[in-house]
């Protein structure tokens, strides 16, 4: 669900043939996959609303399978192997 008009709205500065292109591209084909598994904004909303009508906030809420994931991703690995993680996601791994 795309619910903004985001990527069809990306500008890039990038000439198809800059150094910078296929980092570029690699990014945009990241975000194109995580666009399609977007939450709905109201889900945002609900968590937000939770957090600043709390008597005991939590530091960090969650939304979406996506953001558990990430979390508990972070929770179990070591700096390193949850850059490595990141990187993978955003296909910028070499």
């Amino acid at each position: 669900m795309q619910v903004t008009g985001f990527l069809k709205n990306l500008k890039t500065a990038v000439k198809a043939n800059s150094q910078y292109s296929q980092i570029e591209n690699k990014m945009s084909e990241a975000v194109k996959q995580v666009t399609q598994n977007t939450i709905h904004p109201s889900d945002v909303a609900k968590a937000i609303l939770e957090a600043v009508t709390s008597d005991t906030p939590d530091f960090r809420y969650d939304v979406g399978k996506d953001g558990t994931m990430i979390i508990e991703a972070r929770k179990n690995m070591s700096e390193r192997e949850f850059q490595n993680l990141i990187k993978k996601q955003s296909n910028l791994q070499d």
